[in-house]
């Protein structure tokens, strides 16, 4: 079973079974979900690369405050570093131009320190914007959970990543979002453990990673999808770290890094975060 980090780039694994995929190569995305509303999600923005001025959606991202976005590590380790980043906010098209969408270049990414650059723990980043963001109807803040807190229940999955359910990957305009239940750890680990490989790890981490279902019907994060917020009654509880490809597979939970567990990573960083 390969094992895969959700990003726009699709990549393909000679194997019977789904293979692992880290984040989702810049640009994974919602398997059976729905249009999202205009201004539901204004916390979600489109981490972007450009060169010579034309410029794609590679991750997905959260809003912390006016200065700083939340995504995965992988967003940052897997994009090249030459050439244009910004991030789009205020849209849920991605094509979309209103009176609240704002373009602003990204100056500085913090990647974890231990984060590996492979499928495992602490893929999680920070991006530095150039100009602050302008607070709106349609571009707001994402809460932060406490230090350590745990989450249960249903929770809310966005992004632009990819919604087939093939290895051929087919991305979306429109912002989507879906509904999950949290998993487990243990639940979580089995399912890992039944689609991987004899002489493969289970990369997951009960300190670093929450994952979701349903394990028995294909909704779940890809390509595309990376770095995009889990979020459950405005909080974040998750970013979209790696999961398997083919997406959508029934038995494959969506793995995303606990931002529980990152709290004081952001704090030592994020110097503006809201009251």
């Amino acid at each position: 079973m390969n094992l895969l980090i959700f990003l726009t780039v699709a990549i393909v694994f000679a194997s019977a079974k789904p293979a692992l995929k880290i984040g989702f190569h810049p640009n994974p995305h919602i398997i059976n979900g729905d249009a999202a509303a205009k201004g539901q999600f204004p916390y979600q923005i489109s981490y972007q690369f450009g060169i010579l001025g034309v410029h794609e959606h590679v991750c997905g991202g959260s809003i912390l405050s006016p200065t700083f976005i939340l995504t995965a590590g992988h967003c940052v380790t897997e994009v090249p570093t030459q050439g244009d980043h910004r991030i789009v906010a205020g849209i849920t098209e991605l094509n979309e131009q209103n009176n609240q969408r704002q373009e602003i270049q990204v100056v500085e990414k913090i990647v974890h320190p231990d984060f590996n650059g492979r499928v495992g723990p602490n893929d999680i980043a920070l991006l530095k914007l150039a100009t602050p963001l302008e607070f709106g109807d349609l571009v707001q803040p994402i809460g932060l959970p406490e230090p350590g807190s745990e989450f249960t229940g249903d929770s809310v999955l966005t992004g632009w990543g990819s919604t087939s359910t093939t290895i051929v990957p087919i991305l979306p305009n429109h912002l989507q979002t879906v509904t999950v239940p949290i998993l487990s750890y243990d639940d979580c680990k089995k399912a890992v453990d039944a689609l991987l490989d004899e002489n493969q790890e289970n990369p997951l981490s009960e300190v670093s990673n929450v994952c979701t279902g349903p394990l028995s019907k294909g909704e779940s994060a890809c390509l595309g999808d990376s770095g995009g917020p889990l979020a459950q009654n405005g909080t974040i509880v998750g970013v979209v770290s790696w999961g398997f490809v083919p997406c959508s597979h029934p038995e494959a939970p969506s793995v995303y890094t606990k931002v529980s567990s990152f709290v004081d990573f952001i704090k030592e960083h994020v110097h503006d975060l809201p009251q």
